[in-house]
């Protein structure tokens, strides 16, 4: 293994990691809050959804539950960097088989309402401490490695993707919502200037002149190899199901000015908001614009 964590100060990252998710905004549901609950930023994903239905992948507990044969044991689900557990939580409520979802996080005492609600509500769910970095995942272990929003924050990428696919069953998946854009920006330049003047189109009542003006962020490892995530997903895995999108709109619906402005409870903010989503899907699909967004289930190769 190429340990690339030697070329940063990497008890730095980790104490910045540690310390941003120890102070970040959750929900009641320990998903993340802020700009994140956005009404805005709800509205854009209920059409995501809506994809995931079509390609029959929306419910990923029915999907899972329905995939693998009955072997006499439970399906067992590894959930990589968990954080709040909030996602796992639903997925572990929602599985009609039995089951045992184990959730893993750098800094374990975030877990600390999960496993509580966990006891309270009798799931199947285990808890570790574990750095993605240098994880070892029992090979031939799990059918489902369930990532969301975690890969982005790893550094030595190649040998946790080697890791995802020896620790799969011979027909386990790995499920992936990732982001997958500029390193420590997320967003590529050329989609900043089209979303800037998509917003000179939109009603200065609800712009209020404010356009997107994204800096790299450069604390903990965050985006820190992320545009590397799919060139090596590629080398390592097959789409089963993959849906590419969102070339802008995290940034607008999530900013602390825009995202609150295109509430879609108001007509004519909720017209600019579709003519906003429908713009990025259509420059996505057209291949103008680098999607930043990525989910997807798939096999090793």
């Amino acid at each position: 293994m190429q340990d690339r964590t030697k070329q940063y100060d990497y008890a730095r990252l980790i104490e910045e990691e540690k310390a941003h998710f120890a102070d970040i905004e959750i929900t009641r549901e320990l998903k993340e809050g802020g700009v994140h609950a956005n009404s805005a930023w709800s509205f854009y994903w209920q059409g995501i959804a809506r994809v995931l239905a079509a390609g029959g992948f929306a419910n990923l507990p029915a999907y899972v539950c329905g995939r693998f044969p009955d072997e006499n044991r439970p399906l067992e689900v590894l959930s990589l960097a968990s954080g709040y557990c909030g996602h796992e939580l639903d997925l572990a409520r929602r599985m009609t088989r039995p089951y045992r979802v184990t959730c893993t996080e750098l800094n374990e005492a975030i877990f600390k309402e999960a496993k509580t609600i966990a006891q309270a509500e009798s799931l199947t769910m285990d808890f570790r401490e574990a750095d993605l970095n240098f994880m070892k995942i029992e090979p031939g272990r799990y059918d489902l490695i369930f990532a969301h929003a975690a890969i982005h924050h790893v550094i030595n990428l190649e040998h946790l993707f080697d890791q995802i696919a020896r620790g799969l069953t011979p027909t386990g998946v790995l499920h992936m919502t990732e982001v997958v854009g500029k390193n420590r920006k997320l967003i590529w330049d050329r989609n900043e200037h089209y979303a800037n003047a998509l917003l000179e189109l939109v009603p200065e009542r609800l712009t209020r002149g404010i356009r997107l003006a994204v800096q790299e962020n450069a604390d903990g490892m965050e985006g820190i190899r992320q545009e590397d995530i799919i060139p090596l997903l590629r080398e390592r895995f097959v789409a089963l199901f993959e849906h590419r999108h969102g070339a802008f709109m995290r940034f607008i619906c999530t900013h602390s000015e825009l995202g609150p402005a295109f509430d879609p409870n108001d007509q004519e903010a909720r017209h600019a908001l579709e003519f906003l989503i429908a713009s990025d899907d259509s420059a996505v699909r057209a291949g103008f614009l680098a999607p930043l967004e990525i989910w997807g289930v798939y096999r090793p190769r």
